[in-house]
């Protein structure tokens, strides 16, 4: 092979000039590179509370998100399988891109059978921002297991939640879940109840329409309850949660046509574990949220969540997913 055959064959040099979309692409990935190296993380999300519905009205705690601690996060899902791997394929340039690649993930997953007197059980490791009764500054809590545990088809049979050594049962009444707006009473549920959008059951999320327009305006009309946009409304239907794998497909590719998302493409959990991520920049009540998903990056599973406050850039809570599983009744804990 002469030189001229080789030089044809070599790839461009790096000082020779890049196509327009190139350029943007490596902007983008070293912007993010120098925002995970800047401990101010100036553009970061919000903390969110975990269940609006239920775990607001019901025992009033934060939301549950990842947390910076050593510990050995176990997959075990009954639901979409965390062994089950990707293709490969050439990897993301684009939060778009990613979030097809993970719809298309969810969409191979088997469904899950399931009984109506069943429960899903999550297990998480969790550290969020904290008020005091006293006005003193916010807090992070230090990392620590959550476990819960809800009812598949109806909000009103008691659940229970073990946070920091203590046991709760979650009990609920849906005409007392404080909503924004406050609902007439003709939008009132009555027990039984598949639940709301912001307090849902898996029989609820089955139900969901999965045909884009449709599962579009479900999400705008779901406002009239949580007051989210529809990239909130997604990460609140996520985050605790098994979902069933036709809507979570229709629901990341949906995520990929809607605006304000970022690829962070070395994104981490609150423990520690390596993963692809995506920052979703959202508001909900006139208030603007930082929040990122994150991936496991061979499987793409949803792992965690991180959020960030938009003022500040602190690190407001973060909750890595240790655990998912169907099991027969409340309290009890998947082999």
């Amino acid at each position: 092979m002469n030189h001229d055959e080789l030089a044809r064959r070599l790839p461009v040099p790096a000082d020779r000039d890049l196509p327009a979309d190139r350029k943007q692409i490596l902007k983008e990935h070293l912007m993010t590179e120098l925002r995970q190296a800047d401990g101010n993380k100036p553009n970061r999300h919000k903390s969110r509370t975990r269940r609006p519905g239920r775990m607001a009205a019901s025992v009033g705690l934060a939301t549950a998100a990842i947390t910076a601690t050593a510990v050995a996060v176990a997959m075990a899902t009954a639901g979409p399988n965390p062994t089950t791997l990707v293709p490969r394929g050439s990897p993301p340039h684009t939060a778009a891109q990613l979030l097809a690649k993970i719809a298309d993930a969810a969409a191979s997953q088997p469904a899950p059978v399931v009984k109506d007197s069943d429960f899903t059980y999550i297990r998480s490791i969790d550290a969020y921002s904290v008020g005091t009764d006293d006005n003193k500054p916010s807090f992070m809590e230090k990392p620590h297991e959550r476990q819960i545990w809800q009812s598949v088809s109806n909000i009103c049979v008691d659940g229970l939640l073990i946070e920091n050594g203590k046991r709760t049962v979650l009990s609920d009444d849906p005409t007392a879940v404080k909503v924004i707006p406050p609902l007439p009473k003709s939008q009132q549920l009555t027990c039984p109840s598949e639940g709301r959008p912001g307090d849902t059951t898996y029989r609820l999320l089955q139900s969901i329409p999965t045909e884009p327009k449709a599962l579009l305006a479900y999400l705008i009309a779901a406002k009239k309850f949580t007051n989210d946009d529809p990239p909130t409304e997604i990460g609140d239907l996520i985050r605790e949660s098994i979902m069933p794998p036709a809507l979570a497909s229709a629901l990341y590719r949906l995520a990929a046509t809607l605006p304000g998302a970022t690829l962070i493409p070395h994104a981490t959990t609150g423990t520690g574990q390596p993963g692809i991520g995506i920052m979703w920049t959202s508001k909900s009540a006139k208030q603007v949220y930082q929040n990122e998903w994150v991936f496991d990056p061979k499987t793409l599973q949803f792992i965690g969540e991180k959020t960030f406050d938009p003022t500040t850039g602190k690190l407001n809570g973060e909750s890595t997913i240790v655990q998912r599983a169907f099991v027969a009744q409340a309290g009890q804990v998947p082999n």
